[in-house]
């Protein structure tokens, strides 16, 4: 063999041996990325994240759109009290509360409210029927569910709501959701304590196996490329688990773990950006909300020249830093509908929603420009956020099921897992994907002091 020929051989044999880790971190959301930086933050600095997508952030997105900086994903901060969101952020003047935009006074927000209006005798039956309509579409939005009957009652008990202002937004000019990882790294507020997070990301990596190598694991990405640690931090979406877990995992996950991926819910939640040439709604206005008796959503649905996907919308609502745009919010089968129309339809379909409405009071112009999420199609996420099912009650099992590591023989924790559906209390939210993240970290911390 020739010289070059066995260069050539070892150059091929060194591009296909794992890169190794100490720690590898599939996903760079916000569970992941606060694993990242705890680690940093303890000295551990053998670590890789692994993020599939071309950007950070996971179900936070934060574009531009209109000349103005708006969410696509998480919105808001909710509450206050024990919210390790507002913990970081919450004293540095970036948030500000939405309640005086929506007026919660004006229209009932709250389940308990719709009931007491339902069985009220002052409340004529047209009235009654457009609740009972927007009541579920509601509810459905606040919960992740499809179908409010799948929810657990048990699981749903174990949700915790932090005390405060639920409706917390970012101001003006604060950046958006996506300034959330600046604190969590500690860029902000001062940039000299930046932990190096960034550096340790890898963008465009799809993960499509992980697989113990004794009390190694090995991490196989689409692109071919392999990564072999002793720990490896999962947190990726449940959306995600569920499509590909049977497949990603080599031996299979636990029995119970798989049941709970199986069984806990992983809803969709959708929103519809509707930017109009000019403000045609008037100054006090707080949402305009879809409130059909019976005999009016038949007559929508029958005459609807755009499928009636929109009638399931959960209202119309102003945006706080643009005075000619509106959001409308989807969930369940309308949110996954979105996804499959072209930003003409969407354009149609709000268009004539609208007009069947406050048409009859308002000139509305057709939006010069329409911005539609799509969680449910994206292959990085599939969904928005867990919920805990009847399913998953009947079989005792919780949030924290997803959360268990894996474990070697010598107990050592191989395989963990982080996100907002492995928190017992604060599933579904950013501040609980913190939680996780940081959780999983200091559970390696805690392990490799005890070594």
């Amino acid at each position: 063999m020739s010289i070059w020929m066995l260069l050539l051989s070892l150059v091929s044999l060194s591009q296909t041996e794992p890169l190794r880790h100490r720690v590898v971190i599939v996903g760079a959301g916000v569970s992941g990325f606060t694993a990242a930086a705890t680690l940093l933050e303890h000295n551990v600095t053998d670590l890789v994240v692994l993020e599939a997508a071309d950007r950070i952030g996971g179900r936070i997105h934060t574009v531009e759109f209109g000349g103005v900086t708006l969410d696509e994903g998480a919105e808001f901060c909710h509450g206050e009290v024990d919210n390790a969101v507002y913990e970081l952020i919450g004293t540095h003047n970036l948030l500000t509360s939405y309640l005086p935009v929506v007026r919660p006074d004006k229209f009932p927000l709250r389940k308990p409210l719709f009931e007491s209006l339902l069985t009220s005798l002052n409340v004529g039956p047209h009235t009654k029927e457009a609740l009972r309509h927007f009541s579920p579409l509601l509810q459905g939005a606040y919960t992740g569910a499809d179908d409010l009957s799948d929810l657990g009652a048990w699981g749903y008990s174990q949700w915790k709501e932090c005390k405060g202002d639920q409706t917390l937004k970012w101001k003006n000019g604060a950046g958006g959701y996506k300034t959330l990882f600046d604190f969590i790294s500690k860029k902000k507020p001062n940039r000299a304590e930046e932990l190096p997070v960034m550096k340790k990301i890898i963008l465009n990596k799809q993960v499509t196996r992980v697989e113990r190598r004794g009390s190694d694991v090995e991490v196989t990405c689409a692109d071919g490329s392999t990564y072999l640690a002793d720990h490896v931090i999962v947190s990726v979406s449940l959306g995600v688990l569920k499509k590909h877990a049977v497949d990603m995992f080599n031996p299979p996950l636990p029995e119970y773990k798989t049941a709970a991926i199986e069984s806990f819910g992983f809803g969709c939640i959708g929103k519809v950006f509707i930017l109009f040439p000019n403000r045609w709604w008037p100054s006090n206005f707080s949402s305009i909300l879809p409130l059909f008796s019976n005999k009016e959503l038949l007559d929508f649905k029958s005459k609807s020249a755009q499928g009636s996907w929109s009638v399931y919308t959960t209202g119309f609502y102003p945006v706080l830093n643009h005075d000619r745009m509106l959001c409308a919010w989807f969930h369940g089968q309308a949110c996954r509908m979105l996804g499959e129309k072209t930003e003409e339809e969407v354009s149609d379909g709000v268009l004539e929603l609208l007009n069947t409405l406050v048409g009859s009071k308002y000139t509305i112009p057709r939006p010069e420009a329409v911005l539609r999420t799509d969680w449910a199609s994206d292959p990085n996420t599939l969904g928005a956020f867990s919920y805990r099912t009847v399913a998953s009650d009947s079989q005792n099992l919780s949030n924290s099921d997803l959360a268990l590591p894996v474990r070697d023989e010598n107990d050592k924790p191989v395989i963990l897992f982080a996100g907002e559906a492995t928190h017992n209390h604060y599933y579904s939210t950013v501040h609980g994907a913190l939680e996780t993240g940081r959780r999983e970290a200091l559970r390696l911390i805690d392990y490799m002091k005890e070594r």
